[in-house]
């Protein structure tokens, strides 16, 4: 498929929830990811395929079989596209269930990486989630944090709970998709949502190409309901290429190798948007709290530190 073609139409295609101006966003790290954060003005963006939760990208393509289920009347006509979307997703291999068992050259596919923040400050899911109570939760200006990453392409926007919305999004998608194909020439495009549609395999395959790539980037902002608590909002990279030959590092979690890139917050000599640290509760001692604020004084960084007073239970 021609992934050039469709990728100038994703800003188009691809609509996620926003912050507003004067929105905070928080992100929720150990002490060496706040080091790394103020020293070096970066954020490690791990591998959308790697995320934590493993089966986040078959629940988006849950999402698309119930999209073609209710609106494609023509149920074999249905399997049809569906074959075809999914096809094209697997060997674009950005997030399907294949690039996760088989081993696939990252020069062969395009990777996207992610750096994850929430809405919610002091949140007893994500302290739980990310640090054990024991990390550090830090305070973001929205709009200046999207400014410091300018210089890189990227998506973000604020991750999906509602599966309606989840499908609303993806029937726009395909309209357009369909719009496109129409004016393309693909006339018999135009009968497919009737139950007598009779759609070519060049025309399915047409749109499945577009669809395919739309559906693989709508995944990272699509998860099941049952993790609305997150409240995430989403930073969604792709490698430059001369990040180490648009090769990604690694880092070891847990005995896992979880592949990443470093992705820089631009702007020499503007200071980095922090604008609160919170400790976590099982740091209960004051000298965590004087360490964490004497290391931001050292780095020009005055801004308030507090501990969480989230009671714990053990």
């Amino acid at each position: 498929m021609e992934t050039g073609r469709t990728t100038k139409y994703l800003d188009d295609w691809i609509h996620v929830p926003l912050c507003n101006s004067g929105d905070k966003l928080y992100h929720y790290t150990t002490a060496e990811g706040i080091q790394g954060i103020v020293e070096n003005r970066q954020f490690i963006a791990t591998k959308s395929d790697f995320l934590n939760d493993k089966l986040e990208f078959l629940y988006s393509l849950e999402v698309l079989d119930k999209l073609i289920d209710r609106y494609i009347v023509n149920k074999e006509l249905g399997r049809r596209l569906y074959r075809i979307i999914k096809a094209e997703m697997d060997e674009l291999a950005i997030i399907t269930p294949s690039c996760q068992t088989v081993c696939i050259p990252e020069e062969d596919h395009i990777s996207f990486y992610v750096v994850s923040f929430s809405k919610q400050e002091n949140s007893a899911l994500l302290w739980a989630e990310f640090t054990d109570f024991k990390g550090y939760c830090l305070g973001f200006d929205y709009e200046k944090l999207v400014q410091g990453f300018s210089s890189r392409s990227f998506l973000h926007g604020t991750v999906i709970y509602d599966e309606e919305v989840q499908i609303s999004c993806l029937l726009e998608a395909l309209l357009s998709c369909i719009r496109r194909g129409v004016n393309d020439g693909y006339s018999d495009l135009e009968a497919i949502f009737e139950e007598t549609g009779d759609i070519r395999e060049e025309s399915l395959i047409e749109i499945g190409g577009d669809m395919a790539m739309v559906c693989s980037v709508y995944a990272m902002f699509f998860k099941s309901e049952f993790f609305k608590g997150e409240e995430e909002y989403r930073f969604v990279f792709s490698p430059l290429a001369t990040e180490r030959g648009g090769r990604p590092r690694f880092r070891i979690l847990e005995q896992v190798f979880l592949p990443y890139i470093m992705v820089e917050f631009d702007g020499i000599g503007t200071p980095i948007p922090l604008e609160s640290v919170m400790v976590g509760a099982k740091n209960n001692s004051d000298i965590a709290v004087r360490g964490v604020r004497s290391f931001l004084m050292g780095q020009g960084l005055d801004i308030p530190v507090k501990l969480s007073d989230i009671p714990l239970r053990y």
